[in-house]
């Protein structure tokens, strides 16, 4: 037994030379075994002395934006510089190196959350399970960390689709006194584009500054705390809502107007009317599952949907009642009155173009009865397509003869009191159908021009909101 133990105390000298110490691993040994160093200390020499902390958000890709509930989910890299006076070495010392990588628990790291976070990691976007820190021997930390953070937005959508948008990342350090450490906000180095489907980054701002916090300690009046806020800038992309949701519900309205052109004896009048309206009810759900229900003002698109909806229903009631106009067994009374009569029997009709009271009267039909045909010896023949001879004792039916045309008011005599009332009935019903579907096209038209007038006075939206 004593042997061996006599021969690996012998053998432990030689692994230990085949096997040396680098330079990086006898820099590492330095910097973490000095007199008195703790990760948990201030990284100054001085107690008085502060520590200046820079922190450069870069986002690089928009992972979702909750409208109903007005949260931003996105990804990013976080890059924070400070100096650590204790963690300096002359590099000649240690074979020319003036670089060296850290572990986060080994150094003293600056201990920042986001406030307006939602997720449990606000306290923690740097941890020693995420980010490298990049040690220079000058005493300058360089610290690297990608995040995923999902925070508050306060959405509006007035303007929505045509929108955009302010989402800010509110950092605050952790207990940290101004004179203690000054945290303040870099812009981005680099211009990275933003990867989404619906949004465009515009541009991306920063915020810091020194503010006030009165008894934030039991016994101290007022505090300072210095605060960075980053600010992203999104405009959203209208090409989607406009062709799946604009577009198809302008469609859907215009042709529940197109019932006016229909026959009132047409069957599927009112049927396609309420399909009408039934497809612009879809769109209605499609709107109000996508925005925010606590939005202190209505969407504009959302006032264009509610007019346009009223109008393709207000459309069915209307072709009803032409319906009963036209089929109604008594008559209208209106028509009692000279002026009324003239004008809905005559000049609308004439202004749309379509056959007035009178024309009516004179295309109604008058049967024309066959006469007999005789020959030279006024014998009675009949008419015969084929090469047979005519057959006397027969009367030939002639093919009726256009009548001549009628003069004003030539067989109004023949016609019966109700088969009047009928072709007036018919004529109102048929210019009114002609003057609704011009009221609801005109009405349409002004909503439309309302809308538009509205959008044209976006003042676009501020960053005030970003500023803390």
């Amino acid at each position: 037994m004593a042997l061996n133990i006599l021969i690996c105390i012998l053998l432990i000298p030689g692994i230990a030379a085949r096997y040396p110490k680098s330079a990086e691993g006898e820099l590492r040994h330095f910097l973490l075994n000095q007199e008195n160093h703790s990760p948990r200390d201030r990284p100054v020499l001085n107690a008085s002395d502060t520590v200046v902390v820079g922190l450069t958000v870069e986002v690089y890709a928009m992972l979702d934006l909750n409208e109903k509930d007005q949260i931003l989910t996105t990804a990013s890299w976080l890059t924070m510089t400070w100096t650590d006076e204790r963690m300096s070495w002359d590099p000649s010392n240690f074979s020319g190196v003036d670089l060296i990588h850290m572990y986060v628990d080994e150094i003293w790291t600056p201990k920042i959350f986001l406030s307006n976070s939602l997720s449990e990691e606000a306290l923690g976007i740097v941890n020693s399970e995420r980010g490298s820190i990049l040690l220079t021997s000058n005493g300058h930390v360089h610290l690297g960390a990608p995040v995923v953070q999902s925070t508050q937005c306060h959405i509006i959508i007035t303007y929505f689709p045509f929108d955009t948008q302010f989402c800010p990342f509110q950092y605050i350090p952790e207990t940290m006194l101004a004179h203690q450490m000054y945290f303040y906000i870099a812009p981005p180095k680099n211009e990275r584009t933003l990867y989404s489907n619906q949004w465009d980054l515009l541009n991306v701002t920063v915020f810091s500054g020194v503010y006030p916090v009165e008894e934030f300690v039991e016994g101290r009046h007022i505090d300072y705390y210095t605060l960075g806020s980053v600010c992203v800038h999104l405009q959203r992309d209208p090409t989607y809502y406009i062709t799946a949701l604009i577009l198809p519900s302008t469609f859907l309205c215009v042709m529940s107007f197109v019932t006016f052109l229909a026959p009132p004896d047409s069957g599927e009048r009112i049927s396609l009317g309420v399909s009408m309206v039934l497809g612009l009810t879809v769109f209605q759900l499609l709107i109000v599952d996508t925005l925010p229900s606590s939005s202190k003002t209505p969407p504009i698109i959302g006032i264009y949907l509610a007019a346009t909806f009223i109008l393709a229903c207000l459309a069915v009631p209307f072709s009803l009642a032409n319906i009963a106009i036209a089929y109604g067994d008594r008559r209208l009374w209106i028509l009692k009155y000279s002026l009324c009569r003239n004008i809905l029997l005559e000049i609308l009709p004439n202004m749309f173009c379509t056959p007035t009271y009178r024309d009516r009267i004179h295309i109604v039909p008058v049967v024309v009865k066959p006469q007999p045909l005789f020959n030279e010896k006024d014998e009675v023949i009949t008419l015969s397509t084929t090469e047979e001879a005519p057959k006397k004792n027969q009367v030939a039916s002639l093919p009726p003869t256009p009548s001549p045309p009628p003069s004003p008011g030539r067989h109004a005599e023949k016609l019966s009191a109700s088969e009047k009332r009928q072709l007036e009935a018919r004529t109102v019903a048929l210019v009114m159908d002609r003057l609704f579907l011009l009221v609801f096209i005109i009405a349409f038209f002004a909503v439309t021009a309302y809308v538009i007038i509205l959008f044209g006075q976006d003042p676009g939206r501020t960053d005030e909101s970003c500023v803390i």
